[in-house]
């Protein structure tokens, strides 16, 4: 058999793997139905419907921030305009409909999402993203989020909606530039947590993907001009930001939201960690900005240290077209990117168990060390974190006790999720060091699955 026809059989899903293709579409399609069903039928019982009357209000000329108040009794919408105006389209359905869609179009995001995340984890690792390789990475990734996937198409979220965004950013990050800069700004229009990419890509002198963030985040910002004019539309932004000025306590002239505070017990975030320790322990309003700047100071240090330890450069020749040079710098690269989602889910001032799922790339890169050459010595430690995360998620299960309530409160997810970063970072640095530092020798090795 020449290597040509081994090559091609190579490409192809074999059975058991073809078979596991299968179950995973088969899970997605079930949650969507499900959940498609119970937006028809329970459309008040969906957060859904609170994005949906942004929508109605898009269409009909309300007040975004105001209008679902009269359907639903609350303020719930507050992202920025553009969520509205992309399920404006929708509106005529009703919101029964509508949320059935939106279920069906969440379930296709979030499938792109882990193909993405799986596809860039292999090659970023120095591995051929083989039909076979790539399903054996994905399946483990749905495995650990399976239940915040139901949740997620269930309750009619927007996570997918964020996170495709930041996929599509890493996708094309070296190859399209400037648009992966622009998908990343429409990621800023979703959710603000998107910004933690502007300095990054200033500190690593990536400008074409700099100029892509900025001009996408303006576009999508001001696209509604083009719907209610300049003065609602500064009004609407004027609104959410002021909003999150006061999640952190800065005051602003804006209404105060219904927003819940930084202490809200569903936010397993660090800041939320501490502004709940500040009032159990009446300690002084300034130990949450001290307690959360220190640990980000000290991850940090941490990420420096094993970055000399690794012996791989974190500033050092690390600028401008030497990022996009090689495959060693393109997986390091993957390797921050993954860093920076790990952050600003950590450190947000809320994150609850379910935007987790904007970590999905960091367990595809964990999965598919598991499927690389490493020694199992490597493996160990990655393998028992994925599961201690995946258990993470949805710890204690069948509870809505003291224990939950106990783990939410510490920020349980938060610390595993960490402790699984650095554990990839770790084994990642050490795989990536030993790829083609120059763009002759570029090649992809191929891991059997």
């Amino acid at each position: 058999m020449t290597t040509k026809s081994v090559l091609a059989h190579r490409e192809r899903l074999t059975p058991k793997y073809l078979t596991l293709l299968a179950a995973m579409l088969a899970v997605l399609i079930t949650f969507a139905v499900l959940a498609a069903i119970r937006a028809v039928k329970h459309p008040d019982e969906t957060d859904f419907q609170y994005f949906y009357y942004a929508a109605y209000g898009v269409v009909n000329g309300e007040h975004l921030y105001t209008v679902g108040e009269q359907f639903t009794g609350v303020r719930w919408y507050a992202y920025l305009p553009l969520f509205a105006i992309v399920l404006s389209p929708l509106v005529p359905l009703g919101v029964g409909t509508a949320g059935a869609v939106w279920a069906f179009v969440s379930a296709a995001i979030l499938g792109a999402c882990v193909w993405i995340a799986s596809s860039q984890a292999i090659r970023r690792l120095g591995m051929r993203a083989s039909p076979n390789l790539l399903v054996g990475v994905a399946m483990l990734v749905v495995l650990v989020f399976g239940d915040k996937i139901r949740g997620e198409l269930r309750l009619g979220q927007s996570d997918a909606f964020v996170m495709i965004w930041v996929m599509l950013g890493l996708l094309w990050l070296e190859k399209r530039p400037m648009l992966a800069g622009f998908m990343l700004g429409g990621s800023v229009n979703v959710k603000l947590q998107g910004m933690v990419f502007l300095p990054y890509l200033i500190v690593r002198g990536r400008w074409k993907n700099l100029v892509g963030l900025v001009s996408g985040s303006l576009f999508f910002a001001f696209v509604g001009v083009l719907i209610w004019g300049w003065a609602r539309n500064l009004e609407y932004l004027g609104t959410v930001l002021g909003w999150v000025g006061q999640l952190v306590g800065v005051e602003s002239g804006v209404e105060k939201s219904e927003l819940y505070p930084l202490e809200w017990i569903r936010s397993v975030s660090i800041p939320s960690v501490m502004a709940r320790a500040q009032l159990r322990f009446d300690l002084p309003e300034s130990f949450v900005m001290l307690a959360t700047t220190s640990l980000v100071g000290l991850v940090v240090a941490l990420g420096w240290a094993m970055y000399r330890l690794r012996g791989v450069a974190l500033f050092k020749s690390r600028f401008g077209a030497k990022e996009t040079s090689s495959a060693q710098r393109r997986g390091i690269v993957g390797l921050e990117y993954a860093g920076l989602l790990v952050g600003v889910l950590v450190f947000s001032p809320q994150s609850t168990v379910r935007h987790l799922l904007l970590s999905v790339f960091v367990v595809a890169l964990g999965s598919a060390i598991l499927h690389s050459g490493v020694s199992i010595a490597k493996k160990i430690p990655i393998g028992v974190l994925i599961a201690l995360y995946g258990a993470s998620l949805t710890f204690p299960p069948a509870s809505n006790g003291e224990a939950l309530n106990w783990w939410r409160g510490v920020g349980g997810a938060s610390w595993v999720l960490l402790g699984l970063y650095f554990s990839v970072l770790w084994v990642g640095l050490g795989i990536v060091r030993e790829l083609p530092s120059d763009r002759d020798s570029d090649a992809q090795r191929v891991v059997d699955a």
